[in-house]
């Protein structure tokens, strides 16, 4: 392990690595075009509106004459080509299996062998059978465009499996149909697939729920690609029929933005999902399974966004809900769909009451609800059997007329044992929670920011966890590593957590190179994770840290609404205290120091580089968010509106201002250098956000004289947001930050 040096000898290095570097070079020219708004009384100037037209000839230049430029520098760092190999090597050795779900007696799952480049989708007979290949998305490159599965999901029988297929990285995936037993294709391919969870299977396996977005003719506002959603049901059998969405039921008002789905349980009845933009919180409302795809279906109205429902799962006539209302950590709440009443918070049974922990999801096994909860960061997992008889709940006068009877076949009781807590092999986070309503016990994935990932099976008759063979054991060695949390007090005397991952033998000298990540939005928790590519940041004397910012859902969603629409400068105040935190504790320096974060992690990060530009060396945007009072006109931009906020409102529009970097940067302050990425096919952060934002630090950093201070625009024309990338764009991506870093926080031999 290479110690770090003294801050005079780092600073020494970097000023002649800046030589080496080829800095002397002029980034490319930015051309300055002022657009002027003015919004509310403020007048708001552009100097780079002209780069949001990605499709024209001389922005394309533009971009690629700053990738040019950026690999210029990024290529002739000396660390980058020991890195990258040493990447290459970790990532040679790591055998990855994820996204397993049941089909019938079938486990499908994805993997990545050692040696290969993305997902495939393989199939076996239980967790002990020989695998098959079903789906090599290499299949399906185009134009030396990459291929990637973005979501599959097989038939509740295991006969079909459906799978979405897009390239380069731009999420706008085919919807394909095959069987399982022969790799044929069943019915015609269904382009403009959102890769959000968009399809279900109907219980019996018959029928296909799928979500299409819209045909967008040339001059079409982008934003039109997500609104006015439509659910639509294939037999194949005949035409597809528009099943729920807007103008379908005339008594059901859905929000232009609104995304909707249908869902099909072991039951009679079908749910159909209504999510508000990026909100957590959704409306529900269901109908007779049988009735579904018929004119004039039934839906009624079971929760709305008020009753504060994240996540559910059906059995029989019950729905099992987690709820935040008047629960910020949530709760578990139960209530029947037969008597065709609108959800009452003050009258559903209670199964799981709201804890000092955090509830994050449930699914129904056969003979269980399980219950994951984080607990401090780790994840929990409960088991409630279903083995209390409760009287049949009170129908309406003409339940049998309406179909909402249970079916003969379904569970004849409903009622649950009390929750047991299942003995977990090691505290971490649990990554994926697998059950089936026709299969006892459940599969877990459990990892760690020591230990990678591993499945157990907890067996139905004691719930006891058992490991499984189906991931194969990581050849990565973290022996040699530790993670620990700390507590940093913010601005306002919140206690923000900060986990931190590194070497045992690294000095607590403030002179390690620290990388500090952060995000902070949507209620999504940077839980433990193992990344690999991590130890050769680590064995170079590396530090990572993780600041578990308000935004965040790690306690809730007090936790997330004291991060979002005005409350959002605590996520980038959060993160310099957690910045502070670490160089108090001498874990580093600011002339050591680095913080980075991705999508919508940029606001965070660009916020903290406008306002603290003295407490960091470097800053790393990852497809970041920068221009949010463009942002919302994006295809994209309207969900946000109930996380950021919107332009069309006065306090909107000041939010807004005060989270957008791009428009904080001022002449003549000296800015860390910067890297920022982008891939161009990018559907959630249009390219232009991180470039508007890379142009404006050029000017300003005076990176042209060569003081140390570069800022390099990134660009993968074969990429998007990160989502299907393959393992070779990671490495190559990885070993350019990591690089990056170690030659501006003074650690590079």
């Amino acid at each position: 392990m290479t110690r770090a040096r003294s801050t005079m000898h780092a600073a020494c290095i970097a000023l002649a690595l800046v030589g080496q570097a080829g800095l002397a070079a002029n980034p490319p020219e930015t051309r300055i075009e002022p657009v002027t708004d003015t919004y509310f009384g403020t007048t708001i100037v552009d100097p780079y509106r002209w780069l949001e037209n990605l499709q024209a000839p001389d922005v394309r230049d533009w971009f690629t004459a700053q990738n040019d430029y950026a690999r210029s520098v990024l290529d002739t760092l000396p660390a980058r080509t020991a890195l990258r190999d040493r990447i290459a090597a970790l990532s040679s050795t790591d055998e990855r299996v994820h996204n397993v779900q049941w089909g019938g007696d079938l486990l499908f799952y994805e993997k990545r062998g050692p040696q290969e480049d993305r997902f495939k989708l393989y199939v076996r007979n239980g967790v002990d059978g020989a695998e098959r290949l079903l789906v090599d998305p290499g299949k399906f490159d185009v134009d030396h465009q990459p291929a990637a599965i973005n979501f599959y999901v097989p038939s509740p029988n295991g006969k079909r499996v459906a799978f979405g297929i897009s390239v380069g990285g731009s999420e706008n995936a085919t919807l394909r149909v095959i069987d399982v037993a022969t790799g044929g294709a069943v019915g015609e391919p269904v382009p403009r697939m959102d890769i959000g969870d968009p399809v279900s299977w109907r219980i019996d396996g018959g029928a296909l729920f799928y979500a299409q977005l819209n045909a967008l003719k040339p001059g079409d506002d982008p934003i039109e690609k997500f609104r006015n959603g439509h659910v639509y049901v294939r037999d194949f059998t005949g035409p597809d029929r528009v099943v729920f969405g807007q103008g379908v039921d005339p008594a059901i008002k859905l929000d232009p933005d609104d995304t909707v789905r249908v869902r099909s349980y072991l039951s009679s009845f079908a749910l159909a999902v209504v999510q508000h933009g990026n909100e957590n919180e959704v409306t529900l409302y269901a109908a007779p399974l049988s009735k579904v795809g018929l004119p004039n279906a039934p839906w009624q109205r079971v929760a709305t966004a008020a009753d504060g429902v994240t996540g559910f799962d059906v059995r029989g006539e019950w729905i099992y809900l987690l709820t935040n209302a008047q629960a910020p950590r949530y709760r578990v709440v139960r209530w029947s769909l037969a008597g065709g009443e609108p959800l009452a918070l003050d009258r559903a049974e209670v199964v799981v009451p709201e804890s000092n922990r955090v509830i994050t999801g449930l699914s129904v096994a056969k003979e269980a609800l399980y219950v994951q909860q984080m607990d401090g960061g780790y994840g929990r997992l409960l088991r409630l059997q279903f083995n209390v008889k409760v009287p049949p709940a009170k129908r309406s006068k003409n339940a049998k007329t309406r179909g909402e009877a249970t079916a003969a076949s379904l569970p004849k009781t409903a009622g649950v044992a009390r929750a047991t807590e299942m003995a977990l092999p090691f505290e971490g986070t649990i990554e994926e929670r697998i059950t089936d309503p026709m299969r006892a016990g459940a599969l877990v994935r459990l990892a760690s920011w020591t230990q990678a990932p591993a499945y157990f099976a907890v067996q139905p008759a004691n719930g006891a966890l058992t490991k499984l063979a189906l991931q194969p054991p990581s050849r990565v060695d973290f022996s040699g590593i530790a993670a620990t949390r700390i507590m940093a007090k913010s601005h306002d005397g919140v206690e923000v957590p900060v986990s931190i991952v590194y070497a045992r033998n690294v000095a607590r000298n403030g002179e390690a190179p620290l990388l500090l990540n952060a995000y902070g939005a949507y209620g999504l928790s940077e839980e433990p994770f193992f990344w690999p590519a991590l130890l050769a940041w680590l064995e170079r004397g590396g530090v990572f840290a993780v600041a578990h910012v308000r935004g965040g859902g790690e306690f809730g969603k007090a936790w997330h609404d004291a991060g979002r629409l005005a409350n959002k400068p605590n996520t980038w105040l959060d993160a310099i205290a957690a910045a502070e935190a670490l160089v108090r504790e001498r874990w580093t320096s600011p002339a050591h120091l680095a913080i980075s974060g991705g999508s919508a992690g940029g606001i965070t990060v660009g916020g903290a580089l406008v306002t603290r530009p003295d407490l960091f060396r470097a800053v790393v945007s990852q497809v970041g968010v920068h221009d949010l009072l463009r942002s919302e006109l994006t295809a994209n931009g309207p969900s946000n509106i109930p996380e950021f906020g919107t332009v069309t409102t006065e306090a909107g529009f000041r939010m807004l201002l005060a989270m957008s970097s791009y428009h904080q940067v001022k002449d003549g302050v000296a800015y860390p250098a910067a890297l920022f990425t982008t891939g161009f096919n990018d559907p959630r952060v249009d390219s232009w956000e991180p470039a508007k934002m890379a142009a404006r630090l050029q000017a300003v950093n005076g990176a042209k004289d060569g003081d140390g201070r570069p800022v390099l625009l990134r660009v993968d024309f074969a990429g998007g947001h990160g989502i299907g990338s393959t393992k070779q764009q990671a490495i190559e991506e990885t070993a350019d930050i990591f690089a990056f870093l170690l030659w501006q926080l003074g650690n590079a031999p």
